[in-house]
């Protein structure tokens, strides 16, 4: 089943259309009973030329420390050069935060 009149309104009306409005846009009666999903309804908006704003995407790396962070906190600790410990680098996060632990005063 195609759009309605009403239907198109509806997603018009939403501009900036968000994910969470779409959701919300898909789950009212008139969607529901036409068989219209959320991925429908931000379809339909963009080919309306409706703006619309995309859900943030997770980080793809975690913001913690990075290996080399921690290779570097710890020639500190040791009053070291962090190049002359660059072979731990190749060490798990798990056992530089071990060595962290028991190096730092």
């Amino acid at each position: 089943m195609s759009y309605t009149p009403e239907m198109v309104a509806a997603i018009q009306s939403a501009e900036p259309l968000t994910f969470e409005k779409a959701q919300e846009i898909a789950s009212s009666d008139a969607f529901v009973r036409a068989g219209k999903s959320q991925r429908s309804v931000i379809a339909k908006a963009k080919s309306l030329g409706v703006a619309y704003i995309p859900k943030a995407k997770p980080a793809k790396r975690p913001t913690e420390e990075t290996k080399s962070d921690l290779v570097d906190r710890i020639a500190v600790a040791l009053g070291s050069d962090s190049s002359d410990l660059a072979g731990l680098s190749k060490a798990t996060t798990a056992a530089l935060l071990a060595v962290l632990e028991r190096v730092s005063p």
